[in-house]
């Protein structure tokens, strides 16, 4: 944060009629010291805010020609810089990169020249260095050497320092850069720790871990804040509205790590009564203490196949916080009235403590729901629960005839609140996840596709309408807090898309300058009935901007909803811990009941920040797990290297195309290089059309392919034509 000084030194230049001043006249202009003067001066030429420039004098670095932004470089070596004010990024010569490395912060100087559609730039000075660490491998030819885990590192040699210890053979070590690249001389670093063995999907989470800078571990003081907790007492429960006689649930994957959400439902002639009971974290996590500022870092726990990185420590994530079954907990339940329409009347809010009668898993409700003969309306796009009969019956044994007729009213009011959302336009993409099974030594045994159950639907059209009403409740009252925003793409971006779409024989009913979520809805629904079904969610999904925080209200396009914030999971989210405070502090307002201090929540003012950081932690986060979900394939394929496998081409482009293998979820790609015969890319039809035969791949094309090369450094199966 800058200084009230360094503000004005910024607003003097601003407001000067010349592009530069000296120091003398910034001195007469503010009235400061010219001691003073000089150190803010620096401490705004080291941040990249302003430039000295001859004769000793400075100005706005922006007045100069020259902006600042993050070098971010492919896996390919491409380099680009990422601006820090809105605008398209600047490309950045590999042999103009030195001495810039993947990440660090620099001051450039946009050229006339462009390539490929961007600006070109070179780099004027490094502002802050990205990296501290660098993860390598012996190199076995070289052992003053490190080979780099990471390609994005730059065209430098990674050197061990002379006192540096050496590097095990077949072990990747962090090493800490001692010194960082210049005109005239590469990396040197000395090792610091080894993480294991490589070709491990346990070296892989601890380096992507190390590299992101997710902190696996919690302070002492954060544990021993989270271990004076009890179990709850009657005094924690006095005041709290008692659904412990209600009929509660909780509904999670198998695997999962922590229960935030409870689900009650009460049927009646006018219609329903929803109770959604959110763990009461803020009970536990309050302003101030060092739970709540480790909370705050890493702002969302971060889920790896296996194991996690959990938000707060395991005694409130899997124990005190989680709404385990037979227990008591403490939870903020909002209370839905929905007509029999599923449109919301009514939404009140309340602290309650709740007793979980039942946990269950996503699998065991969709074979209830199958075994009573639910069936959801065709928009729904559910798949059927694929297990022998004997299998649904065993998942359903047990679960008593109450939850079982709870669970099928519960499914007949989510495809209510569904239906709802269909006629606003909501966007509904089917983009499958992959479920990486580990074996008993962390090994990955199998990637599999997990179903698009209904059972999923179910919860999601629950905690949506939650989310939204909280949302709303916030809002009216004109309280601070984080909203879930979405804005709508760009029209370049639905350029694109229309382009991409023509040769698939579809379009996306575009009026103008006036866009909506249902033309997205409406493509989706076409794309349903092709064999381009998934790459098209692809094409919609890229052309879509990325939802973020914000202090600010706006749509949540996707939803298309005018008021969105998440609110049900604050085990695992700092955001919904916010949203608690702020709803709480709503509540004692609108009861004129004294105000709570553990339902403190930021100012408007300083809100702007922290909707920033969880943001960039969630990208973080999103970043690690894509990653490791790339490793455990490429590890995976290691059993098929050099053999021959079938699929079907997910995508095509000009360098070749992409394959879903049959034997795993996961993709490869063929280079077009690999191919027998020359082919040319027809973006018209978007397919690759042989100049020698009249071979064509296009998508939906079932093909044999050969393994013929694995790259887990650079998260990579390559394919060869069978």
């Amino acid at each position: 944060m800058r200084s009230s000084l360094e503000d004005r030194v910024l607003q003097a230049l601003q407001n000067a009629k010349r592009s530069a001043a000296t120091i003398e006249q910034l001195k007469r202009s503010i009235g400061s010291s010219q001691r003073e003067l000089e150190r803010a001066v620096s401490v705004l030429e080291r941040d990249g805010e302003i430039v000295r420039l001859p004769r000793k004098r400075i100005a706005l670095a922006e007045r100069s020609g020259l902006l600042t932004g993050r070098v971010k470089i492919n896996r390919a070596g491409g380099a680009l810089v990422i601006l820090d004010v809105p605008d398209a990024p600047l490309a950045i010569d590999r042999s103009n990169l030195r001495p810039a490395m993947d990440r660090d912060r620099v001051l450039v100087e946009p050229t006339p020249f462009s390539r490929g559609g961007l600006y070109r730039a070179k780099i004027h000075r490094i502002v802050e260095r990205g990296r501290t660490t660098i993860l390598g491998v012996a190199a076995p030819k070289a052992p003053g050497r490190l080979l780099p885990m990471d390609e994005r590192i730059g065209p430098y040699l990674v050197l061990l320092a002379p006192d540096s210890p050496p590097a095990p053979p077949g072990q990747v070590v962090s090493a800490r850069i001692v010194e960082y690249p210049a005109s005239h001389r590469d990396i040197t670093v000395r090792v610091e720790e080894v993480l294991g063995e490589v070709g491990k999907l346990e070296t892989e989470i601890r380096s992507i871990c190390l590299t992101l800078g997710i902190e696996k571990e919690f302070s002492d003081a954060a544990i021993a804040e989270a271990e004076a907790f009890a179990e709850p007492t009657e005094a924690d429960v006095e005041g709290r509205i008692d659904l412990r006689g209600t009929l509660t649930m909780t509904v999670d994957p198998v695997d999962a790590k922590d229960h935030d959400d409870a689900m009650s439902l009460e049927v009646s002639e006018r219609g329903y009564r929803l109770i959604i009971s959110i763990a009461d974290v803020s009970h536990y996590v309050r302003p101030g203490t060092q739970l709540d500022m480790e909370a705050y870092e890493r702002s969302t726990s971060v889920y790896f196949p296996g194991q996690s990185v959990p938000m707060l420590p395991e005694r409130l994530s899997g124990d005190l916080a989680s709404l385990h079954p037979g227990v008591d907990r403490l939870a903020v339940s909002a209370f839905l009235d929905i007509d029999l329409k599923g449109r919301v009347r009514g939404a009140t809010f309340a602290r309650t403590v709740i007793h979980s009668v039942a946990s269950l898993t996503y699998e065991a409700v969709q074979s209830v729901l199958d075994t009573e003969g639910f069936v959801p309306s065709k928009e729904a796009r559910a798949e059927k629960l694929e297990v022998p009969p004997q299998v649904e019956n065993e998942l359903a044994r047990g679960i008593s005839a109450e939850v079982r007729k709870n669970l099928v009213e519960m499914a007949r009011l989510a495809d209510l609140l569904r239906h709802r959302r269909y006629l606003r336009g909501a966007i509904d993409m089917d983009l499958p996840e992959a479920v990486v099974e580990l074996d008993e030594r962390g090994d990955v045994r199998n990637i599999h596709k997990r179903p698009r159950l209904f059972a999923h639907r179910l919860v999601e059209e629950f905690m949506l309408a939650a989310n939204e009403a909280v949302a709303e409740r916030i809002d009216r009252a004109g309280a601070p807090f984080l909203y879930r925003i979405h804005e709508a793409p760009d029209e370049d971006a639905i350029d694109q898309l229309v382009t991409r779409l023509k040769p698939l024989g579809l379009r996306l009913e575009h009026d103008g300058a006036v866009v909506e979520p249902k033309m997205f809805q409406q493509l989706l629904e076409q794309a349903d009935k092709t064999d381009a079904a998934l790459q098209l969610n692809k094409m919609v999904l890229r052309t879509m901007k990325q939802a973020r925080y914000s202090a600010e209200k706006a749509i949540h396009f996707g939803l298309a909803s005018q008021c969105y914030t998440h609110f049900t999971s604050p085990i695992r989210r700092y955001p919904d811990i916010v949203a608690h405070r702020a709803l709480l502090a709503v509540e004692a307002a609108a009861q004129r009941s004294s105000p709570d201090p553990i339902a403190a929540v930021p100012s408007h003012e300083a809100l702007p920040p922290v909707a920033t950081h969880t943001s960039q932690r969630e990208r973080r986060a999103m970043e690690a797990e894509r990653d490791i979900a790339s490793a455990a394939g490429v590890l995976y394929m290691e059993r098929f290297l050099g053999r021959r496998v079938t699929g079907t081409v997910s995508g095509v482009d000009k360098y070749g195309y992409w394959v879903e293998l049959d034997v795993a979820f996961v993709e490869g790609f063929v280079h077009i290089g690999r191919l027998r015969e020359y082919f040319d890319f027809v973006s018209e039809r978007m397919e690759l059309q042989s100049r020698v035969s009249d071979a064509v791949i296009r998508i939906g094309q079932k093909v044999k392919v050969r393994v013929a090369a694995l790259d887990l450094a650079a998260r990579r199966i390559e394919l060869e034509p069978a």
